[in-house]
């Protein structure tokens, strides 16, 4: 298996998107194969994929960088139906990390994560329970905020009951509370990002809340892992 950078929109990521992406998330959690292209061709080394010998795509690993807050977003992670749990999504993620990292030097890379006590295993997205586990063998933390993902585009709905997760932070992005992570980067982070997908930063009480949990003083804090089983 090699990891490789797919680098322009082809038929490799064409197939990838439809073979991988479409089948492991629900529509609203899904952007569209343009956007995936576009960061592709960005220059970034935003789109990373595990191929087997014959050029199929196994898995694929995709990010999002945003300059302003130096925020790495892991958009999506997964491998091809009837590969997960096989070994290869943790060697492409260390792979693309170990690439965002040099090339961009982040504060924090943050993913997006499916909350095993709001969310069920299903065949076709698999186990968040099982995923959970995936990042938290990577010392992935998840932030104690009511996250949720903004609204892709129209026609898209919110994805509530999210873990925003630490992958990686900078000791530098510590909060002034023990065992927190600075507020204001991320504050700004999560005002971009609804701004370019619902048009305009949130001021409904859902987004409040989320801005609240954000500007605690101090920082903001980790959830305990032991609060994340999910629920008989």
């Amino acid at each position: 298996m090699d990891f490789v950078e797919l680098i322009a929109a082809s038929q490799q990521l064409t197939m990838a998107y439809e073979n991988i992406l479409v089948p492991s998330f629900p529509a609203d959690e899904l952007c569209s194969i343009d956007d995936i292209a576009a960061l592709a061709s960005s220059g970034q080394h935003l789109v990373w994929a595990a191929v087997e010998p014959d050029d199929t795509v196994a898995a694929i690993a995709v990010g999002e960088w945003n300059p302003a807050p130096r925020i790495v977003l892991l958009s999506y992670i997964a491998a091809r139906p009837g590969m997960r749990g096989g070994g290869v999504g943790g060697p492409l993620l260390d792979r693309a990390l170990a690439c965002w990292r040099d090339t961009f030097d982040p504060c924090a890379v943050l993913a997006e994560v499916e909350d095993p006590r709001h969310f069920t295993a299903s065949e076709d997205h698999g186990d968040p329970a099982a995923r959970l586990r995936f990042y938290t063998r990577r010392s992935a933390r998840a932030l104690n905020i009511p996250y949720f993902q903004a609204a892709l585009g129209p026609g898209k709905q919110r994805v509530r009951n999210l873990l925003l997760m630490v992958l990686h932070a900078g000791p530098s992005f510590a909060g002034r509370g023990t065992d927190t992570l600075r507020g204001d980067f991320l504050r700004q982070y999560i005002e971009l990002y609804q701004e370019a997908c619902e048009g305009a930063i949130g001021t409904d009480p859902e987004a409040l809340a989320l801005f609240a949990a954000v500007d605690r003083a101090g920082g903001v804090p980790y959830l305990d892992s032991s609060a994340l089983a999910p629920r008989s």
